[in-house]
């Protein structure tokens, strides 16, 4: 999933859950394992062939949900926005990286070489040209942030400073 998917279907199950949270901080929750490992893929395990690294593995997020849930209740919906980022990924799919460190330290799911943001830019433009479910979920994840925008009034100063003020919709 893109980041515009990320971002809605975090939203949007925050709103249904009726959840008064800073959206601002679960939009980033939710971008944040792609956040943290596009940048590891590039400097720390060049060679792995894929931008989905540490924090795209169960343990990790098992282990978050842990420390959350002993130690920082009051930020469970900002590590579920965090752990929601695998299943939008669907990382079941990609073994090596959703078991990881089970079969080694810089074993990840291989996909492509993406050691630089122009090669991860080929990627996800391989990604939207030759998967279609994921350019029609992102276009109507768009759609829905679009429709949301609209109804918060966002593209009036006034609301849209308000909102990056508190992070309430």
């Amino acid at each position: 999933m893109m980041p515009p998917g990320h971002v809605a279907v975090t939203w949007g199950v925050a709103r249904l859950l009726n959840k008064q949270c800073d959206y601002r901080l679960l939009a980033v929750a939710a971008l944040l394992p792609d956040l943290i490992d596009k940048p590891l893929a590039i400097l720390a395990f060049p060679q792995s062939n894929s931008s989905q690294n540490v924090c795209h593995s169960l343990l990790l997020h098992i282990a978050l949900l842990i420390v959350t849930l002993l130690f920082f209740p009051k930020v469970l919906p900002y590590t579920l926005a965090f752990n929601g980022h695998l299943i939008a990924d669907r990382m079941w799919f990609h073994t090596e990286t959703f078991w990881w460190p089970l079969y080694g330290g810089t074993v990840f799911w291989r996909y492509k070489f993406m050691n630089s943001p122009e090669a991860m830019l080929r990627v996800y433009l391989d990604i939207i040209t030759h998967y279609p479910h994921v350019w029609l979920t992102e276009l109507a994840a768009i759609g829905w942030l679009s429709w949301l925008t609209r109804q918060s009034r966002w593209y009036r100063w006034p609301r849209l400073k308000l909102f990056l003020q508190t992070g309430q919709l």
